[in-house]
């Protein structure tokens, strides 16, 4: 594609990811809104919910892409350091002298930038630098809280980057998009800190959701951990003294049940596993939000 001869620096295109569920920070933005004011709505509750989403789906989710699409090791292959004289920034520095090496290792850096960093990782690095700012500066729109927690999902990303997309980084990822997402959700609304009920909550279901995305891989620890994680919801529920809530979770985790047999029958694969359990989680997410004290 040809450069334009003038007009903006920065180009940011917006797509549909396109997922198989409707399980994703969306969800759980929302979710936790309901934990923090329940189903009490107005003009300003929807826009700050609104705000919420945006940040946490369509910025968090371009930033978190930028970090673990992009191979950081690719500047290095093939790239050779070759000092040479015409490097110098300093040229009437006497070659072998403490100026003479400095600006030569200073040179080579520069040259080691411009011909194979930026080729190679200048546009996430631009991706980075642009929704990193765009995420901080909607956060603040949210509050001190929500700015909080929103440089800790930052965070997140890179660790997710540098532990693997498909090995211990899923626990990075799910805390990201299910676990802060909610926390954010809640901060929006509440603008403060949200308690430690939401937060318990939030967790239980980012481990949730870290479960479900080991499924289509390794289905059987996948399962143990959405059993787990489901287990802990409904003893936590039922401790808080919501009763009701815990007997609707419970039904929803015993459908969960029901699907996990057909799956390790072989007469349901991942895929429609995911497709039917998506409704009973989002159902549980539901009912557990209004289960913690407004």
């Amino acid at each position: 594609m040809s450069r334009p001869s003038m007009g903006r620096r920065v180009a940011l295109e917006l797509r549909s990811a396109r997922p198989m569920t409707w399980l994703g920070p969306i969800a759980a933005t929302i979710c936790g809104a309901i934990a923090a004011q329940g189903l009490l709505i107005s003009g300003e509750t929807l826009l700050r919910v609104a705000i919420a989403v945006l940040l946490t789906d369509a910025i968090l989710g371009a930033w978190r892409a930028a970090w673990v699409n992009t191979d950081w090791t690719s500047p290095m292959r093939g790239w050779k350091a070759t000092p040479t004289r015409a490097w110098m920034l300093v040229p009437y520095a006497r070659l072998g002298s403490p100026a003479a090496r400095f600006s030569q290792w200073l040179s080579s850096r520069a040259k080691f930038w411009r011909e194979a960093v930026m080729p190679q990782v200048g546009q996430s690095l631009t991706a980075i630098l642009v929704t990193g700012l765009i995420a901080l500066s909607v956060a603040l729109v949210l509050g001190a809280a929500a700015f909080i927690l929103t440089l800790g999902a930052l965070l997140l990303a890179p660790l997710e980057s540098e532990l693997g997309e498909h090995g211990a980084g899923r626990w990075a990822r799910a805390f990201a998009e299910i676990g802060m997402a909610w926390l954010i959700g809640d901060a929006a609304l509440s603008q403060i800190f949200p308690p430690l009920d939401s937060a318990i909550v939030a967790l239980l279901f980012a481990v949730t959701y870290r479960g479900l995305l080991s499924v289509a891989a390794r289905p059987r620890l996948g399962f143990a951990i959405v059993n787990v994680a489901q287990t802990a919801l409904v003893i936590f529920l039922l401790a808080r003294g919501a009763l009701i809530n815990a007997t609707i979770v419970a039904l929803a985790f015993g459908a969960l049940i029901l699907w996990q047999t057909l799956v390790r029958a072989g007469r349901a694969d991942s895929k429609i596993f995911l497709g039917r359990a998506q409704w009973f989680v989002l159902l549980a997410m539901v009912i557990s939000a209004l289960g913690i004290p407004h």
